[in-house]
């Protein structure tokens, strides 16, 4: 049996928007804060994604988990990528005047042909502001996903996309994939829960990495097998409903309110006038946004 995420009925602004619009504005920030590396572009952004996030009235014990899982996700790439850069900032930035403070030696790494080998890491006011872009990038794009399956009904999942113009065998794709990972969890407690009744220990495994995950098999193959005969399921149940065959139709229909259709107009509005500016190369050669584009970087920061 599937399950889903842990949807939270609550009367919010957030919750009664449209699951369309949910999509769409996290679709559009997620285009418009790609296209630059401007610390306050980015820092409106933040700020305009924070005010959504609260007016979903989320509670932290109902997403800690969740937010855990990103703020360690986040710094993990975040601090990778800049070990892996040595430093380096976005390309087209005028570094000509870098505020250098201090330079590591033998600790970043480039692999940019012709060099490619370890070379000194710099620290610089530059380098830490993209690394605080970055940063803000990840957590603003977070802010507009993590409300979609606590605030939309796990019913509307496909009939939102659906709606959208997307093809049914896609639609019932993606909802079956949002209700796929909490399944799997789901069976994987079941399964750990089994094993200890059976004396397995996961805490007092012993040997080398493959020997670990050798002895992992208890857990691993029940899930895996489980999985497989589920979907085998789902796919028999879907063939004789004749799914595929011709148009499906949707028990649930959306209907967008004038809110809705604001926030759809507004979101596309402003992706198409930062992809036209972008096209423009306002953000990458001579312009009024070229400044800004030198990551934008607040005078409190400058040494």
């Amino acid at each position: 049996m599937l399950i889903t995420f842990s949807y939270i009925k609550r009367d919010s602004f957030v919750h009664r928007l449209d699951p369309r619009v949910k999509f769409i504005l996290l679709f559009a920030f997620s285009l418009i804060v790609i296209q630059t590396s401007n610390f306050w572009f980015l820092l409106g952004g933040l700020i305009a994604a924070s005010y959504y996030y609260s007016q979903a009235r989320l509670k932290w014990a109902e997403t800690k988990t969740v937010w855990i899982f990103i703020i360690i996700l986040t710094i993990f790439l975040v601090i990778v990528n800049y070990f892996i850069s040595a430093g380096a900032v976005i390309q087209g930035v005028d570094l000509s005047h870098q505020h250098i403070i201090y330079n590591l030696p033998f600790i970043g790494f480039i692999s940019h042909p012709p060099y490619v080998g370890f070379v000194p890491l710099v620290i610089s006011v530059e380098s830490l502001v993209f690394l605080l872009t970055q940063t803000m990038r990840n957590i603003g794009i977070a802010l507009f996903v993590v409300p979609i399956p606590f605030t939309i009904d796990p019913a509307y999942i496909g009939v939102a996309f659906r709606g959208m113009g997307v093809p049914d065998k896609i639609s019932y794709a993606v909802d079956l994939s949002f209700r796929f990972l909490p399944t799997i969890a789901r069976d994987f407690s079941t399964t750990l829960d089994a094993q200890r009744a059976r004396g397995f220990e996961m805490d007092k495994l012993r040997g080398g990495l493959f020997a670990k995950i050798a002895k992992l098999a208890p857990m691993i193959v029940p899930v895996i097998i489980g999985s497989v005969v589920g979907a085998e399921d789902i796919i028999s149940a879907m063939e004789l409903r004749c799914f595929g065959i011709g148009k499906r139709s949707w028990l649930i229909e959306l209907q967008a309110r004038q809110t809705d259709r604001l926030l759809i107009t507004l979101s596309l509005v402003i992706l198409a006038l930062t992809t036209l500016l972008n096209v423009l190369g306002y953000f990458v050669s001579s312009g009024p946004l070229y400044m800004l584009h030198t990551q934008g970087i607040p005078g409190f920061l400058l040494p």
